[in-house]
Parts: structure tokens; sequence; C-alpha cells
């Protein structure tokens, strides 16, 4: 069947009159008729019926074109998503996710409206690998540090994924704003000695880096969510080490302090499956990512 001739049945049915379709249609009046007379030749049925006012459908008529410009709907979108712009699916943890990416992906879609992008945020790193590693998603977005993926202290995944540092991440020890090692120069031995520092879990990427910093004997209390090792920290509870845009507005407003200490980045890593044929499709990605 001849899609066309169905389109121009269908405007015939909106427009009711050959001149009308015609014009709507930017054919010629006897290209309408034409068309319309060779649907109705091929289904060996009549679609319109003709008297002085126009054009009309007859009830089978119009029952049939009803199901075909559904039916072409169908078609049209299944065409549009053919074409379209694949989309990706990045993972990234909870809080690099609740943080960093909504600016991300507003440049995103200012710089490539018809790139299609759905975050999957997810707190348990190994779950963000796993699903990496089986094509649940096309890239992750995590904190690390090092030459490899994992050099931070997690497992890294099966495969041997590609990876771009995309930015430095500062860190920070955060403190209330009376702290005893406020207003001078801290040093890491005073940080050990502390006996209050404070962390989300072990499997936390800021637990992780104050173990890498201070080095894996040193006393860690876990506290919970990002939230709650902040409450913990303006309450005079501990200290804790947090990258500064988790804190930044704490900071801002005084309620957490930051020690004068200097501590180690980390850095914001965007990974992917070696074999993964969504590379080209990430460079959008990679642009927002180092501009927001």
């Amino acid at each position: 069947m001849d899609l066309d001739q169905l389109r121009t049945a269908l405007a015939l049915l909106r427009y009711r009159t050959i001149n009308r379709t015609a014009a709507a249609e930017g054919l010629a009046p006897s290209s309408v008729s034409d068309r319309v007379r060779r649907l109705e030749a091929e289904l060996g049925a009549p679609l319109f019926s003709r008297d002085h006012t126009g054009m009309h459908p007859t009830a089978a008529g119009r029952d049939y074109l009803r199901a075909a410009a559904t039916a072409l709907a169908t078609l049209d979108e299944a065409a549009e998503h053919l074409h379209a712009t694949p989309g990706l699916v990045v993972g990234a943890q909870a809080s690099v996710a609740d943080e960093l990416l909504p600016a991300v992906l507003d440049e995103l879609r200012r710089s490539h409206p018809d790139l299609r992008v759905r975050l999957r945020p997810d707190p348990d790193r190994g779950r963000l690998l796993a699903a990496l590693d089986g094509g649940e998603i096309d890239a992750a977005v995590l904190l690390d540090t090092g030459e490899q993926v994992g050099d931070l202290g997690f497992p890294p995944p099966a495969s041997a994924p590609e990876h771009l540092d995309l930015r430095t991440v500062a860190m920070t020890v955060v403190a209330a704003p009376r702290h005893p090692l406020l207003g001078r120069p801290a040093t890491m031995d005073e940080i050990r000695r502390t006996g209050g520092l404070l962390g989300r879990e072990p499997g936390c990427s800021f637990w992780m880096a104050t173990r890498r910093w201070l080095g894996p004997d040193v006393d860690l209390t876990a506290v919970g969510g990002l939230a709650q090792v902040r409450d913990w920290v303006a309450t005079g509870r501990g200290i804790a080490l947090l990258p500064r845009f988790a804190v930044r507005a704490d900071l801002d407003s005084g309620r957490l302090a930051a020690l004068d200490v200097a501590v180690p980045p980390l850095q914001l890593r965007l990974i992917w499956r070696h074999d993964d044929d969504a590379a080209d499709r990430l460079r959008p990605l990679l642009y927002a990512l180092t501009r927001a």
C-alpha cells in the first residue's frame, strides 16, 4: 500500500473537498483525485461519496480511515525513534547525582536538546559498576583517584573499563565553629589524634579517602548518610573529611568551619566499557561535565 495515497485520503477526510485538500497538501487537484481513486481500487471498496457539497466518507470508509490514522501515527512514532539520537543511561553515586549532575544535565539540555539522558542514582558503588559491566547503564560517574579505576580503595569492575578524569574535586576537613584546631595550620598527626573522625560507612568514597590520606589504622566512626555526618560535625561530635561541594552551603553560613590542613583531592571520574558502542554519544556528556 502506498502511504502517500493513504495520507492524502486522510487529508481529504479532514478538508472535505478536492480543492481544499490539494491546497493544504501542496498537490494538484488531479493528484488528490488520482491518489484516492488508486487507494479505493486497491482496497476494492469506496472510501468517499461525492455530491455538490464535496466528498463525504462512507460509513465503512470513515471506520477504515480512523483505524489507518492510528496505524500511521504508530509508524511515524517508530520512524522518529529510529532516527532519533540514542539516549544515554548514566549511573552516579548519590552524592554526585544530588550535588553535581543537575548542572551537568542542564548544560546538556542547552547544548544537545536532542540527546536523551536518564540518570540512575545509586548509593552503592558496587551495584553501579555491576550495572556497567552488565550493559544496564552506558557510563558511571563516581569519585576515585590514582591511575586505575578503584585506586581509591574499592574493588575494580570485572571488565577493564575506559575512564577519564573530568575535574578535580577539592576535599576539606570540617569541624564545628569553635573546634580547638581552628585558627591555625593543623597537621595530619593532630587530625589522627582527635579521636572524633566521622564517616558515612566503610564503602563510602569519603571514608576511603580518609583512610587513604591518614592511613588504614585511623579510627573512624560510621554515622550514616552525608546529612547525618554534617549534623554530627555541626554539633561538635567530631570532624570529617568531605568534598567541598557537599559542605559549601554549611561553610558559607558558618554552620561548619574548615580546618587549615592540606588534603589530597579526589577526581570526578567518568568510566565506560571498553567495547561500548556508546563512546561517541558520551562526548556531549564529557563536554557538559567539564563545563558545569
